[in-house]
């Protein structure tokens, strides 16, 4: 299940039981609670819009396969995109672990 979503049900199942034992606080708890499921939803919006892979990913990923290594310029070229997608693509890429960067004769090369 989704952290967030089970966040969301026990801020909304802890407001329940205190709006219910004790009926007084119910307002204040009431406030609280969508207090706290305004801030969950915030920090899902941030983590969905921040760790969303590049558009390139996929295509990079499907050209490494078909290829083998390659070096930047060439996956530049295969992919027909700009140079600084290209380049944050395979850093995304790189920082999970799905592709592995490697010197031969000095050059970089790319490969799964």
């Amino acid at each position: 299940m989704n952290r967030y979503l089970l966040a969301a049900i026990v801020v909304a199942a802890f407001t329940a039981a205190l709006s219910v034992v004790f009926p007084r606080l119910a307002p204040i708890a009431v406030r609280i609670g969508v207090v706290a499921l305004i801030i969950i939803a915030g920090f899902w919006v941030y983590e969905y819009l921040t760790t969303r892979p590049p558009r390139l990913a996929g295509r990079i990923l499907a050209l490494l396969r078909s290829r083998g290594p390659m070096t930047l310029r060439e996956i530049v070229l295969e992919a027909g995109a700009d140079y600084q997608e290209v380049e944050e693509a395979l850093r995304y890429l790189l920082e999970r672990g799905v592709v592995r960067r490697y010197l031969r004769d000095n050059v970089e090369y790319y490969d799964i």
